[in-house]
């Protein structure tokens, strides 16, 4: 081999090792970018799976009329405490009130759960449902419901995305989150022991709290990263 040939050879050779280690490169660099994209999402998902849990909490604190100090009654608070509150005889206005007021047998709890949730109404009674929202909705409540700017209606008897409850809104609870954050919603479906067909006949009331909890990212239709839980509370 000459001279000429040696050094044409170790180019070609030289050049396939520079496009090889170009690929590699390449390659590890959209490992790495997938795998921080995966970290993200996930960050994403514990925020609203987190933020969920607040509403969840939030909303049980809303149920039994409570300040989110968890023992300040809002019906009975002074003025700068609970700004927005549920209607008057629609929540426990203090301790002694609290024992006997969530039961089948208090005539008020005929007035509190709608089945269209207060949709058109006043903001102090939206969100509280009653048993028979489903049959009017069409569909399970928190399918028809308004958690985002854009929402999957109701059909049924309401036809129209009926509405939710922001964090904090009937407790004052702040909502200390990164720029940019949704603050998470939640709804109250409101059930008689007879309701759900539990036998022999009570006088316990259940809540069943269906909570939604956003992260930051926006994607395709302005739709964020969301995470649902539901609970069934019961204050006896």
């Amino acid at each position: 081999m000459t001279r000429q040939h040696s050094q044409g050879f170790v180019l070609v050779t030289s050049l396939i090792f520079l496009i090889v280690l170009s690929l590699l490169g390449v390659m590890a660099m959209r490992g790495s970018l997938f795998e921080e994209r995966m970290a993200a999402n996930d960050r994403e998902h514990a925020m609203a799976r987190e933020f969920a849990e607040l509403a969840l909490r939030d909303a049980e604190r809303d149920i039994l009329g409570l300040h989110f100090d968890g023992t300040t009654y809002c019906a009975s608070a002074g003025a700068g405490v609970c700004a927005l509150r549920r209607p008057a005889g629609s929540r426990p206005a203090n301790a002694a009130d609290a024992g006997n007021f969530w039961i089948a047998a208090n005539p008020a709890i005929d007035d509190i759960g709608q089945d269209n949730g207060g949709l058109g109404g006043a903001a102090n009674i939206q969100g509280i449902y009653s048993a028979g929202a489903a049959t009017a909705c069409g569909m399970p409540v928190w399918s028809g419901a308004a958690w985002e700017a854009v929402s999957p209606a109701c059909a049924g008897t309401i036809g129209a995305a009926v509405p939710t409850v922001q964090y904090g809104t009937f407790t004052d609870a702040p909502f200390n989150a990164p720029a940019g954050t949704v603050p998470p919603r939640y709804i109250i479906e409101l059930f008689r022991a007879d309701d759900l067909a539990i036998t022999p006949t009570s006088n316990k009331l259940f809540f069943r709290i269906t909570a939604v909890g956003f992260g930051r990212t926006t994607g395709t239709g302005g739709a964020r990263t969301s995470v649902t839980l539901q609970s069934v509370f019961s204050p006896l």
